[in-house]
């Protein structure tokens, strides 16, 4: 298997993740999802991301589709943060999306509600990971072969 790529530019972390370039912009000027690599600093700078940064997009975009506010999500990457002592968290966590609660899973016993809002509908949904690398994966040799 080749190598994957260790870093991508903003346009290739846009084609690659399915995330708009312009809230790919913004995610990183707000700091809500920043580039690990490197951040632009100023005209003709680039910004550089990591391929956990990719997963962090990847499944920051799965959440939106789900239904996960841009508000409830910040909120869900702060918790994360906070709880897991990470700069990346949505690269290595798995949640689960139940009505519009979002819930940390740390293994079959321990479940953590990230926003906290009991009652709500029993529409649920897991982001698996693991999925979400391989497609990400998939994605970057697609690309290199382009």
């Amino acid at each position: 298997m080749a190598k994957i790529k260790e870093n991508f530019s903003a346009g290739e972390a846009a084609r690659i993740t399915g995330v708009p370039y312009r809230t790919l912009d913004h995610w990183a000027r707000t700091e809500f999802i920043a580039p690990s690599i490197a951040s632009a600093d100023g005209i003709g700078t680039e910004r550089k991301y990591a391929f956990s940064d990719l997963v962090s997009l990847r499944v920051a975009r799965e959440l939106r589709e789900g239904g996960v506010s841009t508000q409830a999500l910040r909120k869900v990457v702060a918790r994360l943060r906070t709880l897991k002592k990470s700069h990346n968290p949505l690269a290595d966590s798995r949640l689960v999306v139940v009505g519009s609660d979002v819930q940390l899973v740390g293994d079959c016993q321990e479940v953590v509600s990230l926003l906290s809002r009991p009652g709500q509908s029993v529409f649920a949904f897991m982001i698996d990971l693991g999925r979400v690398v391989q497609e990400v994966k998939a994605e970057v040799q697609l690309l290199r072969a382009a």
